[in-house]
């Protein structure tokens, strides 16, 4: 059962309110948009001018994520609060609101935020488990009522069941974009993150190159020693690429043995970016026999191959298939049984390539 709307406020701002909740049931919102979304709506229909969301990590449930943060509590945006610390824990252990009237002198208090004086929370819960935590704050002690409390849980109970939703389609988008093979991004979330960084490039008039890699001799491989066998290459072959490309590349499977890249601030330089991923070393199934992959590559960059998505992957492909004629008619792949043992590659190695040169990107 809901808890009751406080007296204080008149039926017409509470309405307000609710319809505002309402709308959020219905729209397609992301975790992030919800985040900004809750926020005004507790400033604007509720008045609590200062107001902090935390969330469970979802990689780490035992962490609380100060997700939105705003008036007073700005500075706590980002905030990570352990298991069992902090206030927002204190409401979830509670399983209900909790009034801090003085928030200097509780021993539970996490965070250090000297202009917040009293605060109050009520906890975020989907099917009885915790989610995270709704707050307000105010720069004076002792400075809510029974009824604000009353409110903000009227709050959490509806918004609990948005934040839910919101991160089962955040689930969902990323089974849908991803490759269930190798965990690489697959081809439409490498199509969406192409376009967004050409738009980008355009704004700066940066350089974007984009590479299509193909494993030499595959089919043989595959003929040999079975399809579980070239599954494993495959996924081996995604991590040794990963391995050596730059925190800022998106590597994805673009379908069968093809794989695609994406270098944001890369220009015309394709063969000392791709030289590197050129030649791998990976070990089969079911002895860990070890095998040499030589990678075909073609690439295009904007804006001196063209400035589109499709007219960059189709000038890559054209490359890509006239380096895999010359090398088929200049030296034949090599047998997919024709096991080697050479010296650990630096990727394998845990070093990086001596031609390896990470760049520090602020804005992605």
């Amino acid at each position: 059962m809901l808890a009751p709307l406080p007296q204080r406020r008149d039926s017409a701002a509470a309405l307000k309110f609710l319809a505002t909740l309402a709308q959020g049931l219905t729209a397609a919102l992301d975790t992030r948009q919800l985040v900004e979304w809750t926020l005004k709506a507790l400033r604007e229909d509720a008045g609590f001018h200062s107001s902090t969301i935390a969330l469970t990590d979802e990689g780490e449930p035992e962490i609380l994520i100060v997700a939105g943060a705003s008036g007073l509590a700005a500075p706590l945006r980002g905030l990570r609060v352990p298991y069992p610390r902090g206030l927002g824990w204190a409401a979830l252990r509670a399983k209900g609101p909790v009034y801090v009237p003085d928030v200097a002198s509780d021993e539970r208090r996490f965070h250090r935020c000297q202009d917040i004086r009293s605060s109050i929370y009520a906890p975020l819960t989907a099917d009885h488990e915790p989610i995270g935590t709704l707050a307000a704050h105010a720069a004076t002690i002792n400075a809510f009522e029974a009824e604000d409390l009353a409110l903000l849980a009227v709050v959490a109970r509806y918004v609990s069941n948005l934040f839910a939703i919101a991160r089962l389609q955040s689930r969902l988008r990323g089974l849908a974009e991803t490759d269930p093979l190798t965990g690489l991004s697959n081809r439409r979330r490498f199509l969406a993150a192409l376009d967004r960084e050409l738009d980008r490039a355009r704004r700066r008039s940066a350089p974007v190159m984009v590479a299509l890699l193909d494993l030499d001799g595959f089919k043989t491989l595959n003929d040999t020693h079975g399809h579980l066998a070239g599954d494993a290459a495959l996924q081996q072959v995604g991590r040794r690429l990963l391995d050596r490309l730059r925190a800022s590349d998106l590597l994805a499977r673009f379908g069968g043995d093809e794989f695609a890249v994406l270098l944001p601030e890369t220009g015309p330089d394709a063969p000392a970016v791709l030289r590197r991923l050129a030649q791998l070393t990976i070990s089969l199934p079911p002895h860990g026999s070890r095998l040499s992959v030589a990678i075909s590559w073609g690439a295009a960059s904007s804006p001196a191959d063209g400035a589109d998505a499709q007219g960059l992957l189709r000038t890559a492909d054209a490359r890509l298939y006239a380096m895999k004629k010359e090398r088929r008619e200049t030296s034949p792949p090599p047998r997919a049984d024709s096991a080697v043992t050479p010296a650990p590659t630096a990727a394998e190695s845990g070093r990086r390539p001596a031609d390896y040169h990470p760049t520090h990107r602020s804005d992605r």
